[in-house]
């Protein structure tokens, strides 16, 4: 892979993070209205994989031949602190909007950032990327910050979790993915996953930086490219957090077009027409779907966080319980009666009493509501509506899950 050039004069610790959009135009923000009566059943809107969507294995252009991750032991990760996070849980309590964006305030709140330029290695084409350097005596994790739905790179939505990296040592890159998924190139392409693909190669090619522990982490879009990762290159990513994540883009496309929401074109464009009907454009949604490839993820052991807002209005909370029911062991997985019950944003009754499962939420964070682990998978719904919360995450990454 070429050589990244450099735009700015600061650099970042290397953190996979990826953020969807959920603002205005984007995802809208906590508190939009929620969607029309006429939405797919949660319970069996997601679409079977198993119809033209090409196999991880067979994908063109993933051109990334690194080794497995292994369980060989490592050193032990350092006890993180959370200074920076002081009074920060949620993206609402950071930025106003998810589409506030822009490099100035990424600099003011994490010094030595450094907004670089990555070459693809499909198109050779240039992808912007923020990257911030490690800091510390040996090789540091690095943290993917993955990019929402409606918004660019420099998203500030992704600042806290570059400020928690630059207190604790970690590296961060925050890249491009093709920009916001309103076109063909972007929303889960072949591309959009090898510009993240690329830009995690170029951090761990540089100094300090632990190629065995790489974390992703995103919200909504963001959250549907970690859940790519994991289930595309698990050899490459070590574990990966998805927020209120976009699970199934035919389920995503059916509510938002009975919502009149403006997602819906967008798939249209990306896909080449009407994904409900069998055919190319339904094809070509599952191919760029992380339910197509959650088998793989699953067979090869990646730790998944999944973490949803109980009162989402956006993406129903019954993609998150289908998401780890497709990563969960049989007997960990939810019914489709209570996957339709969570859809209908409520705890079925007999899921809602006291949770003995470890969430990693704490004081300030949003009240869990229910949470399941299932070996490395993790399903944690929360009181709140299409958010991410920043420390929960941090928190487990920091265990070294693998």
């Amino acid at each position: 892979m070429g050589a990244a050039t450099h735009h700015s004069t600061r650099a970042l610790a290397l953190v996979a993070i990826a953020l969807s959009a959920c603002t205005g135009s984007a995802l809208e923000p906590p508190g939009s209205a929620g969607p029309g009566t006429g939405a797919t059943s949660p319970g069996t809107g997601a679409t079977s994989p198993s119809t033209g969507a090409t196999s991880p294995s067979t994908t063109a252009g993933s051109t990334h031949t690194s080794t497995a991750v292994t369980s060989t032991t490592l050193p032990p990760l350092d006890p993180p602190t959370f200074e920076s996070l002081d009074g920060i849980n949620t993206v609402r309590n950071f930025t106003r909007s998810y589409r506030s964006r822009g490099i100035a305030r990424w600099e003011r709140s994490v010094p030595g950032v450094e907004d670089i330029r990555i070459p693809s290695s499909v198109d050779e084409a240039e992808q912007p990327a923020l990257w911030l350097a490690p800091r510390g005596d040996r090789d540091r994790p690095l943290l993917v910050v993955l990019h929402s739905w409606s918004s660019p790179y420099d998203q500030h939505a992704g600042i806290p979790f570059a400020m928690w990296a630059q207190e604790n040592g970690w590296a961060v890159i925050a890249p491009q993915f093709q920009g916001v998924n309103d076109h063909a190139e972007a929303m889960g392409s072949e591309l959009a996953v090898q510009d993240v693909v690329d830009a995690i190669d170029y951090a761990t090619s540089q100094d300090g930086v632990d190629a065995e522990r790489v974390y992703a982490v995103g919200l909504s879009g963001g959250g549907m490219m970690a859940l790519l990762l994991a289930g595309r290159h698990p050899d490459l990513v070590t574990a990966v957090a998805a927020w209120g994540a976009v699970y199934d883009l035919v389920a995503f496309y059916q509510q938002s077009r009975a919502a009149g929401r403006h997602y819906a074109g967008e798939i249209r464009r990306a896909c080449g027409g009407d994904p409900t009907v069998a055919g190319p454009a339904q094809d070509e949604c599952l191919r760029r779907s992380p339910i197509t490839y959650l088998d793989a993820a699953r067979e090869q052991g990646v730790p998944v966080f999944i973490g949803q807002g109980i009162g989402d209005t956006l993406l129903r909370p019954s993609n998150a319980a289908l998401a780890f029911n497709q990563l969960a062991d049989p007997a960990d997985r939810l019914s489709a009666e209570e996957v339709e019950e969570i859809g209908r944003r409520r705890v079925p009754d007999h899921l809602s009493g006291p949770i003995t499962t470890d969430t990693f939420f704490a004081e300030g964070d949003p009240a869990p509501v229910f949470a399941r682990q299932s070996g490395g998978v993790w399903l944690v719904l929360f009181q709140s509506s299409h958010e991410m919360v920043y420390a929960p995450a941090l928190r487990w990454f920091a265990t070294d899950p693998r």
